[in-house]
C-alpha cells in the first residue's frame, strides 16, 4: 500500500511539474497571493514558523540527535535529511524557476520549485509523525500530535509564500514531491525503525 501511495504522489508531482512548465498554474499563483494581506503581526509570526525548516535549523537538531541519542534512529533521520537537499537541489536545477518578486519580505537565493522549506518540512515532521504512530503513546495523542505536525507543515509552507519566496504551485510541489519520497524512505528502512 506504501508504495502505491508513494507512486501517486510521485505521479502527481510529475503532472503538476508538467503544468508549470506549460505555464498553467499561473493563474492559482496570483489567485494566492492576491488573497494575502501583509501586516507587522503576520510577519513576524511567518518569519519565526519558516525557521522551522530552514537547513540551519535541521543541521543542529541532526547534530543534536547524533550527540544525545547515540543510536540508529539519529542517524536514521539525519540521512533521512541529506537525501532530502539531494533530491530538492537536483530538483531545482533540472526546473530552474525564478523566485518571485511580489511582496519580497525576505532574501533567498536559489531557484524556486520545488519549495525547499516546504519539502524539508514534509520530510522531517512527516518521520516524526510515523516514528509517534508506531509508538507506545495512546491513540488520543498520537492524533493531537499528528494534527499538530501537519498544521507545522502547512504553515511553513504558507510561509514561503507569505513572504515572498515562492509561489503557492512552489510548495504543492514541495509537498507531493517529499511526502512521495518519506514514504518511501519509510518502507525502506521500516524494519530498523521497528526494533527501536
Amino acid at each position: 500500500m506504501k508504495i502505491i501511495i508513494c507512486i501517486t504522489l510521485f505521479i502527481l508531482f510529475i503532472l503538476w511539474t508538467i503544468l508549470l512548465v506549460k505555464n498553467k498554474l499561473s493563474r492559482i499563483d496570483n489567485i494566492v497571493y492576491n488573497k494575502i494581506k501583509l501586516n507587522n503581526k503576520k510577519t513576524i509570526f511567518f518569519k519565526y514558523f519558516t525557521n522551522l525548516a530552514s537547513t540551519k535549523y535541521f543541521i543542529i537538531i541532526c547534530l543534536l540527535l547524533i550527540i544525545f541519542l547515540k543510536n540508529k534512529l539519529a542517524l536514521l533521520i539525519s540521512i533521512a535529511m541529506i537525501i532530502d537537499a539531494i533530491i530538492v537541489f537536483i530538483a531545482k536545477h533540472i526546473i530552474k524557476r525564478e523566485r518571485p518578486n511580489i511582496n519580497r519580505i525576505v532574501e533567498e537565493k536559489g531557484y524556486s520549485y520545488p519549495s525547499g522549506h516546504t519539502f524539508s518540512a514534509t520530510c522531517f515532521y512527516g518521520l516524526v509523525m510515523f516514528l509517534i504512530n508506531i509508538s507506545s503513546i495512546t491513540l488520543g495523542y498520537q492524533l493531537l500530535i499528528t494534527i499538530a505536525l501537519i498544521s507545522i507543515i502547512l504553515l511553513i509552507g504558507f510561509s514561503r509564500i507569505y513572504l515572498g519566496v515562492h509561489y503557492f504551485s512552489d510548495c504543492i510541489g514541495g509537498l507531493l514531491l517529499s511526502s512521495s519520497y518519506i514514504i518511501l524512505y519509510v518502507y525502506l528502512v521500516y524494519d530498523v525503525l521497528k526494533l527501536l
